[in-house]
């Protein structure tokens, strides 16, 4: 049911049945091959790996810190992330957070003031980041798509450059109406949506509010580490494969209770964990072996979003359910997931473009919820394609759509992958 790119060693794609490598846009490379510090190190004489993942050598050490005394986990935290920026980084160069396009100023269904850019020229695409995140964290899809469709990025509500709404809104129903509104901006007839994480949900939940509007306005939906219902099941996975899905809930719905209650205590202890959260951005936010300078540039976009955003958004992504969104869904749709991705996991993904009629689902292999990043060149490229096809002029798009349907209904079960999600 699943496609899946593989990156072989010599830093090659393999590509699954139907894909063309004509798909990929422009992209501005470094020319650096990857160094065999950003690869799996080769097996050693007895079999075993010549270095452990850091995240487990991470866990133990600060573990065992704090066992002996708070400055001790704090000093091998630093040291932790100090030895993992000095990897060598084909990415180390990239201007992340720099690219500006054409600013402009959204005016929600509530008065909330929405940041948009806007890059490029051609067929619209409108981009809806996760929780936290910024419009910013789209680097690679800022830097390379543009120079093929118009790009439409936006801040949501509480987050980047964006404002807060003055009745404290933060429902799935308030974003869902944001997406609504920059997509009535555009002045687009048809848009493709790119949504991540709670992008997603609220992609779908625009779909649950109003299915006719968008059957009429979005020609394809291209949903990246997404889910459908109640993020915190995914959290609370990515802790421990084992039950005590109760105790975790209780203490993560705690944790932002308190964040609610008490901000400024709450930031303070954020600042002073900021190396214990670059580790945890990575540990959640990423694969096995990921750029530090990707890392780096999440984390800071993390800390950036104020804490009370936090406490008042994290409500929505709980005891939400969308699942009768899916079956109904009249539009063509590329769900794409890490097969590392700790918090929207790969059976979710497959979940959804098995009940979305015209779906096809993406695996990306070693990579985690920020696979955009990660995977930027495979994932461009399967958006450049799908957006090619389900944007194409009507005279084209019947036989178009024709084909995507037989290529999301059959070649899906016939696609090579790396290992069975």
């Amino acid at each position: 049911m699943a496609s899946t790119r593989k990156r072989t060693r010599g830093g090659s794609e393999g590509r699954s049945t139907g894909a063309r490598r004509s798909a990929a846009p422009p992209q501005r490379r470094s020319g650096r091959a990857a160094t065999p510090a950003q690869r799996s190190a080769a097996p050693t004489k007895d079999g075993a790996r010549s270095r452990t993942s850091l995240v487990i050598r991470g866990a133990g050490m600060v573990l065992g810190g704090l066992v002996l005394g708070v400055g001790a986990g704090i000093a091998v935290e630093r040291a932790l992330v100090g030895r993992d920026l000095r990897r060598e980084d084909p990415e180390a160069g990239e201007p992340f957070g720099e690219l500006r396009g054409a600013p402009a100023t959204v005016t929600s269904h509530d008065g909330t003031e929405l940041e948009v850019e806007d890059f490029g020229s051609g067929p619209c695409l409108v981009f809806s980041h996760g929780f936290s995140l910024n419009q910013d964290a789209w680097h690679y899809q800022r830097r390379d798509l543009p120079a093929e469709f118009r790009c439409v990025f936006f801040d949501q509500r509480g987050h980047g450059r964006s404002g807060r709404p003055a009745d404290h809104d933060f429902s799935l129903d308030a974003f869902a109406g944001d997406l609504r509104a920059v997509i009535d901006w555009t002045g687009e007839d048809r848009v493709v949506v790119v949504a991540h994480s709670m992008g997603g949900i609220a992609a779908l939940k625009l779909a649950e509010l109003w299915p006719e509007e968008l059957r009429a306005r979005i020609a394809g939906l291209v949903l990246v580490g997404s889910t459908y219902a109640d993020a915190l099941k995914g959290m609370s996975a990515a802790v421990t494969a084992r039950g005590a899905l109760t105790v975790q809930r209780a203490a993560i719905k705690t944790a932002f209770r308190f964040f609610g209650a008490d901000p400024v205590r709450a930031s303070q202890l954020r600042r002073r964990g900021s190396d214990l959260g670059y580790l945890g951005t990575r540990l959640f936010g990423f694969g096995s072996n990921p750029s530090p300078s990707q890392v780096a540039f999440i984390d800071r976009v993390l800390a950036d979003t104020d804490i009370e955003v936090w406490a008042r958004v994290f409500p929505s992504l709980i005891d939400f359910d969308l699942s009768e969104v899916l079956g109904g869904l009249d539009v063509p749709a590329l769900i794409a997931v890490g097969d590392k991705d700790r918090l929207t996991p790969v059976a979710s993904a497959r979940h959804m473009a098995e009940k979305i009629g015209s779906a096809r689902l993406v695996v990306l292999e070693d990579a985690g919820h920020n696979a955009f990043l990660e995977e930027h060149e495979v994932l461009d490229a399967e958006i450049a394609a799908f957006a090619r096809e389900v944007l194409a002029p009507t005279s084209r798009r019947r036989r178009r759509s024709a084909r995507f349907a037989r290529l999301a209904g059959g070649e899906r079960s016939s696609t090579r992958r790396v290992r069975d999600p």
